[in-house]
Parts: C-alpha cells; sequence; structure tokens
C-alpha cells in the first residue's frame, strides 16, 4: 500500500502507547505490536502497555487471538491508546437438556442482545481480574423465531452503525490522512462506509482510507460537497 501523508521527520524513535478492548476498555496483554516497516515486534505488557521503535511514516499492526486486527500508519509519536474489537461473542457454560438451554445463574440480562445471559470473562487463574471480552449464555427459542432473529439482526446493525460512528469521527480519521476542517468533514460524509462494507472479510481501515483518500483529491470543490446532499 502506498503511503499517502508526506513524511515531516525522519528520525527513528519509540512509540508508546496502551491496547485496551473496545467499549470496554479492559487493558489487554499479549497484544503483539509489529512495525511493518522495520519488522519489529514487541507484545504489550499485563497493563496492555507497548513501546516499540518508530518514526512517522511507519505501519503498526496490532493483533490479538481474539480480536480483530488493526493498523495504524503513524503521523506524529505522541502517546495513544490502541482499541481492539472482539472478533465474535463467544459462547460457554452451555447446558443443553431436551429443548430447553438451562443457564447458569450467574451472569446479567442485556438488553442490547435481547435480553440474554452476559457475563465478564475472567482469567482462569486469577478470577478477580477481567481478560476482555463477554460471554453470552444462549436460550432457546421455541416459538416467534423469524421475528426474534430479525429484532436481532437489527440490534447487531444498530451496533456496529454505531462502531463506525465512533471510528469515523475527525479525531480518529486525522491519524490517517491530513484533512483537517470542511475538507475532513467533507470526506467523513463522503466515505464513511456501510455496515456490509464496513463488515465485510477484507475490510482493511488503512487500505479503505488510503484509497479514499485518492479519489477526494481527485475531486473538484463542489463534487466533494456532494456528502452534504446525500446525507
Amino acid at each position: 500500500m502506498g503511503c499517502f501523508i508526506t513524511s515531516v521527520a525522519c528520525a527513528q524513535g519509540v512509540q508508546n502507547g496502551t491496547v485496551l478492548e473496545y467499549k470496554t476498555r479492559v487493558v489487554l496483554q499479549g497484544i503483539q505490536v509489529e512495525n511493518k516497516t522495520t519488522a519489529k515486534v514487541v507484545v504489550t505488557d499485563k497493563a496492555g502497555r507497548f513501546s516499540i521503535p518508530a518514526k512517522t511514516g511507519d505501519l503498526l499492526v496490532f493483533t490479538g487471538a481474539f480480536y480483530r486486527p488493526d493498523t495504524i500508519l503513524l503521523t506524529n509519536l505522541f502517546g495513544r491508546e490502541v482499541f481492539l474489537t472482539p472478533k465474535q461473542t463467544t459462547l460457554g457454560e452451555v447446558k443443553v437438556t431436551g429443548t430447553e438451554i438451562k443457564q447458569p445463574a450467574s451472569g446479567y440480562k442485556a438488553p442490547d442482545f435481547h435480553g440474554q445471559t452476559m457475563v465478564y470473562q475472567r482469567d482462569a487463574k486469577y478470577p478477580e481480574y477481567y481478560k476482555g471480552g463477554v460471554a453470552l449464555r444462549l436460550h432457546y427459542w421455541t416459538k416467534d423465531d423469524k421475528k426474534r432473529q430479525k429484532e436481532e439482526d437489527f440490534i447487531k446493525n444498530q451496533q456496529v452503525q454505531d462502531e463506525i460512528k465512533t471510528v469515523f469521527n475527525p479525531e480518529n480519521i486525522a491519524k490517517y490522512v491530513p484533512l483537517t476542517g470542511d475538507d475532513m468533514n467533507d470526506f467523513i460524509l463522503l466515505y464513511i462506509p456501510s455496515v456490509k462494507t464496513y463488515t465485510s472479510t477484507g475490510f482493511n481501515l488503512t487500505t479503505y482510507l488510503d484509497t479514499c483518500y485518492k479519489e477526494f483529491l481527485k475531486l473538484t470543490p463542489e463534487q466533494r460537497k456532494a456528502g452534504h446532499l446525500i446525507k
């Protein structure tokens, strides 16, 4: 992928930061941080912190076994927080008897998941510590399955839309493209992705923004305002 931000400094420095789980802000230990430019790799500590040699223009990739990978193009070496999203909801402690799935007593009813029992996952060795993610206790629906599934899909769609709005805010997008003010607002209105695009298997935020930014530069001032008409 071609770098679309002009490098203003080539001196080697250090990028410090903390990796957390999106929304819950649980610190994530053991996340691999790789500088794709130098092939240097480090791992986050118990507090989710990392420190890696880097310079502006370098590409950092964050990966973990249970989280979606994320990529950041460095435009500065200020300390930063990096948020990773769990890959999927995990299932646990489900006992099947006949046509009913019995749920454990622990946990709470989560309105975001249609009243299903949710439990934050804890470390097996140290139960008092969260390890990130949640466990979903399933309940077997005996009727109105289609209606319930439709409601679940609607809730999931709304959650993804909220996530997209959080990611596509001027402060965050400024880390990837050199735009400010009205240009930044026009860019976001034009290129904020749909739920289908954002959740597609091959979606990569850095690659997507790189392509969109190059397209944006080719637009006339009038075309850049088209997003206001669409919205």
